[in-house]
């Protein structure tokens, strides 16, 4: 059985040759990144067999590496025994498309179901054309330089120590006066960077700035895998014009000096979905972006409907529909009705941008596609609008999902919820062929009925929830609801 590590500076020392060998271009398997982000997202390690992988949470569910290392397609088998015996999904995260090809011809790995959130694509260069910007393509960057040097003289970039980190908090202090309003990942990204200055050495990364007037303007921290190099950190003061061109070409330059020649690739990571990001990565014109998937192998909701329709008494379940934006905004955006739930939009760091009618239903788009959900809309009539919806995820390798139901307040205490979380449940049984788990906050006493009417039994409780396990059809000694389905 696997033996899975949690992560430290020790850890990701012993572990750095499979790090640096990653034949992948996606950056997630890179030490800056796995450092920046392994809090949240719960990162360990297991070596095998000279095989390695890094697992993590994604989506509030474990997700796996694809192996790197002497056996891979031994470890696949490992991974697979490991996630049954654990009751777990079996999930693989930043699968470049070469790999995604290698996932889906493995029958071991079928059926698969996978999706690419674009906020999240690798931006890749050519290291070459980066140290020269040459050519009429980059012109514009050629502008923003010729104009730093004529404002400030010939660019002052050098390597960082550790004895710099006076200078970098000096330098990041200007820098949050000038993004006072960052999202939640900006703000984290930003400590983040901190943190990983203070280590960056340690775990061979390398760190150079740009000084004006002997003031560091702008650094950036990076590292070599293979033969690209991966830029985790890229923080300028845009006081200085064309400051972002010059420190990003120099630092490049740098590099190549450092590691006795030119590589082939740079990654300067994602866009996080900031349009205005986007754009300035588009316009130094990468020769390719690496799309990311996240791929579910054997999720129930491979045996979901694209369309269906549910009636129980006076509601509908339908499938997801463009016309439902508006209203599934507005059932994720309030607060008091989501308290329960456990859901606080302010709080989601997977929101990027500006919150609006496409932030959750794209959301709940991918989830799907993904394999990681199954999402039914509550409605009044077959065509009438949304007034809620039931969902069914966490989805596990041995067959079992978790079912929840949520309704606009205004539709409260209609019984509404108890007949589409009956109707639901039915749905995931005869269609999905999955065991339900049911869950709710403790002092939910309304949710806790909703759920032992329609036939769950306790099953623990865990800080401040409540688990049930649905009663099987051949032991229910009450009826849930009749419904009819129509699919295609």
């Amino acid at each position: 059985m696997l033996t899975f590590e949690p992560f430290s500076i020790s850890a990701m020392k012993k572990f750095i040759r499979y790090i640096k060998s990653n034949p992948s271009l996606c950056s997630d398997i890179s030490a800056g990144f796995l450092f920046m982000w392994h809090d949240g997202a719960d990162v360990q390690f297991c070596e095998w067999n000279g095989t390695f992988t890094v697992r993590q949470i994604i989506g509030e569910q474990p997700a796996f590496s694809y192996p790197i290392g002497n056996d891979p397609d031994g470890m696949i088998c490992e991974i697979k025994e490991y996630a049954r015996s654990n009751r777990l999904p079996m999930r693989f995260f930043a699968v470049d498309k070469n790999t995604l090809e290698i996932i889906l011809s493995d029958p071991r790995l079928s059926p698969a179901m996978f999706a690419f959130d674009r906020r999240w694509s690798d931006y890749i260069y050519s290291f070459e054309e980066a140290m020269t910007f040459q050519g009429k393509k980059y012109s514009g960057q050629r502008n923003h330089i010729n104009k730093f040097k004529k404002l400030y003289g010939e660019p002052d970039i050098r390597f960082l120590t550790e004895n710099d980190k006076p200078e970098v908090e000096k330098m990041l202090k200007e820098y949050e006066k000038e993004h006072p309003e960052g999202n939640a990942i900006e703000r984290i990204e930003l400590e983040k960077t901190k943190e990983l200055f203070e280590v960056f050495q340690e775990l061979g990364l390398f760190a150079a700035g740009l000084f004006v007037n002997g003031v560091l303007a702008a650094f950036s921290i990076g590292e070599v895998v293979g033969d690209t190099l991966i830029i985790d950190v890229e923080k300028a003061l845009t006081c200085y014009e064309g400051i972002y061109p010059t420190m990003y070409s120099g630092f490049v330059n740098l590099i190549s000096e450092k590691s006795g020649g030119p590589l082939k690739f740079v990654n300067r990571e994602d866009d996080s979905g900031d349009p205005g990001l986007r754009t300035s990565k588009l316009q130094y014109h990468p020769v390719s972006i690496v799309d990311k998937y996240l791929v579910h192998v054997s999720s129930p909701a491979v045996r979901a409907k694209k369309t269906v329709t549910l009636r129980c008494g006076d509601i509908y379940l339908t499938e997801f529909r463009e016309t439902d934006k508006q209203a599934y905004l507005r059932l994720n955006t309030d607060i008091e009705n989501n308290r329960f739930w456990g859901y606080d939009y302010r709080e989601d760091e997977t929101i990027t941008g500006p919150v609006d009618e496409n932030t959750f239903y794209d959301s709940v788009m991918y989830d799907m596609q993904a394999g990681d959900s199954v999402n039914l809309a509550v409605r009044l009539s077959e065509n009438g609008e949304m007034i809620g919806e039931a969902i069914l995820w966490n989805f596990t390798s041995v067959s079992t999902a978790e079912l929840g139901c949520r309704i606009l307040p205004e539709y409260h205490g209609k019984g509404y919820g108890k007949a589409a979380f009956g109707a639901a449940a039915r749905y995931a049984e005869e269609i999905l062929n999955v065991t339900l788990i049911a869950r709710c906050n403790i002092d939910n006493t309304a949710s806790e009925r909703m759920i032992s009417a329609n036939g769950f039994l306790p099953l623990y409780d865990e800080k401040e929830y409540r688990y049930f396990i649905r009663k099987t059809a051949v032991n229910e000694c009450i009826p849930v609801c009749s419904y009819s389905l129509c699919s295609q």
